[in-house]
């Protein structure tokens, strides 16, 4: 058994003591649920960085507010999944999306804003330090090389967390935090699409909340993953879907966006253009389905090969659309 390397943990009282230990000296981590950065430092690639734990500040809760929902980065992804608003098929979603990450153990701790700010993975990377020690370093690891695309310049771990792909395509945006003060951006901005620092966040900076938009009467989403073992895996390709029905019964905006299939959440505007104006007919989803599939550039990093991971994310961008649409209900109305 892995054991954890002895690490400092600072545990501030209050937001401003969280802020000051992070832009502090020194390299610091943020520690929420603990339950990938935990298993990272017990293989070795917690490069010495102080943890800050964020248990004893109030970043947790679930509040209707402005018209729409606000959610501490603190709340478990269990509190999510008995969320579950009614008469929000969306949200009923996001709910099932939280359900689906890995198993209620890790659930009753992960929290969201782990879950958004989770790094990349590659199977290179996410092992022992023993392992890693008959190859040379990656991007990832300090290096200068990817062993998942040799040659490559670049680092190209992959990002698999859950929930940012559904979070996206309904909208969503964070509150961020840090000595200069708090501003707020879309959840898609949070990503650089860079599998060595994926985070688009400052040193010292801390992601405090997501907000999410009142669905539209007519809207559904759903998020739709494919894993070798249900219940374990992180995902090795998924797709969420957002829709919104008009009067006439067509499809007046969508939203596609990929996840595991890069080192970023992927939208695909070629992808919504095809479901917006139809009934989301066969033809509309193959053409959504084939758009998303050129789209992908999943690499050999993780489980599943790459053509067959390319493969599958088409089939399920269109299930997840007939999901979405269904949910809508038959008179553009929720059901």
């Amino acid at each position: 058994m892995l054991r954890l390397p002895p690490t400092p943990v600072i545990r501030p009282q209050d937001l401003r003591e969280a802020l000051e230990a992070l832009s502090g000296p020194g390299a610091t981590r943020v520690l929420a649920g603990g339950t990938d950065l935990l298993v990272a430092y017990k293989n070795g690639l917690g490069g010495g960085a102080a943890l800050v734990s964020l248990t004893r500040l109030p970043l947790g809760g679930i509040e209707e507010r402005g018209g729409g929902w606000s959610l501490g980065a603190t709340t478990t992804l269990a509190e999510l999944i008995r969320w579950a608003p009614a008469g929000a098929p969306s949200l009923q979603e996001l709910s099932r999306a939280a359900a689906l990450v890995a198993a209620p153990p890790i659930q009753s701790r992960a929290s969201l804003g782990g879950n958004l700010c989770l790094d990349t993975r590659c199977c290179f990377y996410n092992q022992s330090a023993f392992w890693r020690s008959g190859r040379p370093p990656c991007h990832k690891a300090g290096g200068e090389v990817c062993h998942a695309v040799p040659g490559s310049p670049r680092c190209h771990a992959c990002h698999q967390a859950d929930l940012p792909p559904l979070l996206i395509a309904l909208g969503a945006a964070v509150e961020v935090v840090g000595a200069a003060g708090s501003r707020t951006m879309p959840l898609e901005e949070l990503y650089s699409g860079d599998g060595r620092v994926p985070l688009r966040l400052g040193k010292g900076e801390l992601l405090t909340r997501v907000t999410l938009p009142k669905p539209a009467p007519a809207a559904g989403a759903a998020y739709e993953k494919l894993r070798p073992r249900k219940g374990l895996d992180f995902p090795a390709a998924a797709a969420a879907v957002c829709v919104q029905r008009d009067g006439e019964g067509r499809c007046s905006a969508a939203s596609v966006v990929l996840g595991a299939v890069g080192s970023g959440p992927l939208r695909v505007p070629e992808a919504e253009a095809a479901l917006i104006g139809s009934r989301l007919e066969e033809p509309a989803l193959g053409t959504a389905a084939e758009a998303a599939r050129k789209a992908a550039r999943p690499v050999k990093n993780a489980d599943l090969t790459p053509p067959y991971r390319r493969k599958v994310v088409g089939t399920l961008v269109a299930r997840a659309a007939r999901r979405a649409w269904a949910a809508v209900g038959p008179e553009g109305g929720a059901p």
